[in-house]
């Protein structure tokens, strides 16, 4: 009788997340939001699983994330390789839109020395803007998300994190 063991498994099981994205937004010189483009190529493995097509779908529909953004383009296309099939694994898309829109929204935030926190806060959508429908058909019916992030600095004490870093570096550490 044969029992896969992990090493098996990891060769001959499904797997999830593999996803390459090539991402812009368009901003105004303030730093607003404005419009957002994906290509976005995604792997379905040698053949269909259940929800391989259903993972890059779902994704796309979730991914300007909690922000104001008034146009979106996304071109996908789901192809066929030599790797085990992809499918459903915790979140089947939300994972992959979440990493892709706060990637790009911290490379805005760079890009235009706003920084991670003030581009967020420019662009969040705004309690007077609820019910909200993104460009990618999802509806936010509630959520205050400025009062969430200064909640989230607060507790990790993000003002500071540059000390933090600074006593980390001196004594031969890396933090962040």
């Amino acid at each position: 009788k044969w029992i896969a063991d992990r090493t098996d498994h990891f060769l001959i099981d499904s797997h999830g997340r593999d996803n390459i994205a090539i991402a812009e937004m368009a901003m105004d010189a303030n730093g607003k939001f404005l419009a957002m483009r994906v290509d976005l190529l995604a792997n379905m493995g040698a053949y269909l699983s259940q929800y391989a097509p259903h993972i890059p779908d779902g994704g796309i529909t979730m991914s300007t994330g909690l922000y104001d953004i008034s146009e979106l383009y996304v071109y996908c296309r789901g192809v066929y390789t030599n790797t085990v099939p992809v499918d459903a694994y915790r979140g089947a898309g939300r994972p992959e839109a979440a990493y892709l829109i706060e990637r790009l929204v911290d490379v805005c935030g760079r890009d235009t020395g706003l920084g991670p926190v003030e581009i967020r806060k420019r662009n969040f959508i705004k309690p007077s803007m609820l019910p909200y429908e993104t460009k990618g058909g999802r509806i936010y019916d509630s959520g205050e998300f400025d009062g969430h992030l200064d909640k989230a600095l607060s507790l990790a004490k993000y003002a500071d994190f540059p000390a933090r870093a600074a006593a980390a570096k001196a004594a031969g550490k890396v933090r962040g």
